[in-house]
């Protein structure tokens, strides 16, 4: 169980009231609570990190921020330049998943595939393809953007689930949390977008709330990991 410092507490806090105040659509909570969300558990990171924090982890953390802060200024003036921010840190996060897989490769041999792996990645192609097809896009650029989107999250759900499958770190479990938060998020921000009903916007802001905590929590657990290979 992670320690509930009092970063911690305050991420907490102000992901609930982000989550509230998206659904009630109270613009000036929005404004007083998101800020606040990944801060705050940047701050957690720094605080339980035990060696030197990794710089392209904490970059992929600030893009996520920039492209969070830049929406909430104006989604409509930033939305293109805003997607493009947030396809740099899922490249960060599928070089780590990739390191993670090489690592798991030299120590454990992979003779056959799972058959829930099969599943896993047949259903993440289907989603991947009835969101293409259901939502209405409002230009090239934007199909471009979203295929790129769902192509990122095929390959991370793919090396998660073989990291997940083959190996039994509690690392794993946070990096599948990380990667499913991401897909829903993702997934329920463009139905948001097409449909504006409230339940897609509380998946949406739950999911995107809770992959920054997850995503951490991953990090740390494998910076844990590293730390006691090395010694």
């Amino acid at each position: 169980m992670p320690k509930f410092n009092a970063s911690l507490l305050l991420f907490t806090i102000a992901g609930i009231f982000y989550v509230v105040a998206s659904c009630l659509d109270d613009e000036l909570l929005i404004l007083l609570s998101k800020p606040i969300i990944i801060p705050s558990i940047v701050f957690y990171y720094f605080t339980q990190i035990r060696r030197k924090s990794d710089d392209l982890f904490v970059l992929s953390l600030i893009l996520f921020f920039i492209g969070d802060i830049l929406y909430l200024i104006n989604i409509e003036d930033y939305y293109y330049f805003g997607l493009f921010l947030f396809l740099i840190p899922y490249l960060i996060v599928l070089f780590f998943i990739y390191k993670d897989f090489r690592l798991l490769l030299q120590v454990r041999e992979i003779k056959k595939v799972d058959v829930s792996l099969v599943i896993v990645m047949l259903t993440i192609l289907y989603l991947i393809y009835s969101l293409l097809t259901l939502i209405e896009f409002d230009s090239k650029k934007e199909f471009v953007y979203v295929l790129l989107f769902g192509l990122e999250l095929f390959f991370m759900t793919l090396l998660t689930a073989l990291v997940f499958l083959y190996s039994t770190y509690r690392k794993n479990a946070y990096l599948a949390f990380t990667v499913v938060s991401f897909i829903l998020s993702d997934v329920f921000f463009m139905l948001d977008k097409q449909f504006n009903i409230l339940v897609f916007k509380l998946v949406n802001t739950l999911a995107q709330t809770l992959s920054y905590y997850f995503y951490v929590m991953y990090f740390l657990e494998r910076a844990s990991l590293r730390r006691r290979y090395l010694k």
